[in-house]
């Protein structure tokens, strides 16, 4: 019987890569669960206060007089953010004025440009390894991008910016003929919810 080719040692690295997204996925889970403990936490004590606020105006045997109607938490707090909205008094300048009238417009144009733009999905087998991190979304004509590309290299190294270019070309037509040769893939993206 063959042995199981996923137990193979060449992909320990990938196992071990695995093993790790699942702890952290864990470790994700178990935080989670504790923030929900803490919420409910904080339900049960204000269900007390109520609890506590309606014997404090009952009667021996248990039944209620009539009161004036509880207020909660919420509502308490919301009167006194209101007490101290009343306070405040503020002097409104043209400056200010201008400065909400641009932030406003601004804010409108980003919402038109963000909805104007539509989000195009690719499939990421679909996608080559040697073009997965460059911008799909504003392709720039390659004579205008190699010019500023070599103007920026001349301002940074100088005299020495030809052979600087001329290293990482090689370094990039490596990285090129190993990805034409062994055709490798992306790793799959896991989902933190399953």
């Amino acid at each position: 019987m063959a042995a199981d080719w996923t137990q193979d040692p060449r992909f320990n690295h990938f196992w071990m890569n695995y093993r790790h997204g699942q702890s952290w996925y864990t470790k994700h889970q178990i935080s989670l669960f504790r923030s929900k403990v803490v919420a409910t936490d904080y339900e049960n004590s204000f269900l007390y206060w109520l609890l506590a606020q309606s014997q404090k105006f009952g009667t021996q045997d248990g039944s209620l007089r009539s009161v004036e109607p509880l207020t909660s938490l919420a509502e308490v707090s919301k009167s006194k953010r209101k007490a101290k909205d009343d306070e405040i008094e503020m002097e409104i300048t043209g400056d200010m004025l201008e400065f909400l009238k641009t932030s406003i417009k601004h804010k409108k144009q980003r919402d038109h440009i963000n909805v104007s733009q539509e989000v195009t999905y690719i499939n990421v087998d679909e996608i080559p390894v040697e073009h997965s991190a460059s911008d799909s979304q504003n392709p720039v004509s390659a004579s205008n991008l190699n010019e500023t590309h070599y103007e920026s290299y001349v301002e940074i190294y100088g005299e020495n910016a030809p052979r600087i270019q001329a290293m990482e070309t090689a370094i990039q037509l490596n990285f090129r003929r190993n990805c034409d040769r062994k055709q490798p893939k992306l790793w799959p993206n896991m989902p933190l919810q399953l």
